[in-house]
C-alpha cells in the first residue's frame, strides 16, 4: 500500500500549520506530487469551507428570490452544494443568503452525513491519483469543534463519526500527526499574537457561548482553555481507538528539530 495521506492535528498554536508546510516541502523534495491544504482553504478536497448545503425544498424556496441559483452549485445525493466564498463580490445578496445554509450550520445528523460523503469522495479521488495529500485540521478539529462545542454531543457519537471517516480513508494508508502541549495557555497566547482580536472573540463565543460552553458555565479565556483541555483529552482518546497510524508529538518546548526528527523517523 502506498501512503497518500498525511493529516496534521492539534490545538491552536501547537505547530500544525508550520509542520504541514514543512512536511509538504519534504515530500515534494522526495519527488512526490504533493498537495497541501491548510485550514480555511475553500478548495479543500476533504472538508467544507464556505459551502452551503440545501435540500430540495430549501432550494425551491431560494429560487423564488434567486432564479438562477442552481447554476452556482452541484447536486449530490439528496443535497445541493454551493461554494459561496467567491460570491461575496459578484453576488453579495446570494452570498449573504447562503450563509445560513452553511454545512457547519446543519443538524448533527445531516452534518455527519454530508461530511462522511465528502471524505468518501476524497478517498476515491486520492486512491485513483498518483498524488500525496497533506491536510490540516479537518479530521479531528472540525468534527470535534462542531459536534462538541456547538452541539455538546457525547464522546461516543463523535468517536463513531470519526471512526467511519477513518474506515473510508484506510486505503490511503493515512498517518495522523497530533501535536499536544502541556501549557495550552502558552500555546494560545502565541497564536493570538498573529491573529486579530476578532478571531479570538469568535473563538471565545464558539467554545463558550454555545451548547457545550453553556452547559459547563464557561466564559472568557478561562472557558476557552477549559474547552481546549477537554478537546485535547478526547482527541487523544479517539486516536487510541482508531486503527489509523498516529504519532503524538509533545511540542511544549517548541523544539522543531526534535519534532521533525520524530516525524521523519515515523513516516
Amino acid at each position: 500500500m502506498i501512503r497518500k495521506l498525511y493529516i496534521v492535528e492539534g490545538i491552536p498554536g501547537s505547530g500544525k500549520t508550520t509542520t504541514a508546510n514543512w512536511l509538504a516541502k519534504v515530500l515534494s523534495e522526495q519527488g512526490k506530487d504533493t498537495h497541501l491544504f491548510l485550514e480555511g482553504n475553500p478548495e479543500h478536497p476533504a472538508d467544507y469551507e464556505s459551502v452551503a448545503c440545501l435540500n430540495e425544498n430549501q432550494l425551491l424556496e431560494m429560487e423564488k428570490e434567486f432564479p438562477f441559483i442552481r447554476n452556482f452549485g452541484v447536486n449530490k445525493d439528496r443535497w445541493f452544494f454551493i461554494s459561496y466564498a467567491s460570491l461575496s463580490d459578484s453576488n453579495p445578496d446570494l452570498h449573504k443568503a447562503l450563509q445560513k445554509f452553511d454545512v457547519y450550520e446543519l443538524s448533527v445528523e445531516n452534518f455527519c452525513e454530508v461530511t462522511l460523503l465528502r471524505w468518501q469522495e476524497f478517498a476515491e479521488l486520492a486512491e485513483a491519483e498518483d498524488k500525496v495529500y497533506v491536510l490540516e485540521c479537518c479530521f479531528l478539529q472540525n468534527p470535534f469543534t462542531f459536534l462538541l462545542a456547538k452541539h455538546n454531543v457525547s464522546a461516543e457519537v463523535i468517536f463513531s463519526h470519526i471512526e467511519k471517516i477513518a474506515r473510508e480513508i484506510a486505503s490511503l494508508d493515512p498517518v495522523i500527526l497530533y501535536f499536544e502541549q502541556d501549557n495550552i495557555k502558552e500555546s494560545l497566547d502565541r497564536v493570538r499574537k498573529d491573529r486579530s482580536v476578532e478571531w479570538f472573540e469568535f473563538l471565545t463565543w464558539y467554545y463558550t457561548g454555545q451548547e457545550y460552553g453553556q452547559s459547563q458555565g464557561l466564559a472568557g479565556e478561562t472557558g476557552v482553555l477549559h474547552f481546549l483541555e477537554e478537546r485535547k483529552k478526547l482527541e487523544k482518546r479517539c486516536l487510541e481507538q482508531l486503527e489509523s497510524k498516529s504519532l503524538i508529538l509533545n511540542n511544549s518546548n517548541f523544539d522543531w528539530d526534535m519534532c521533525k526528527e520524530q516525524i521523519l523517523a515515523y513516516i
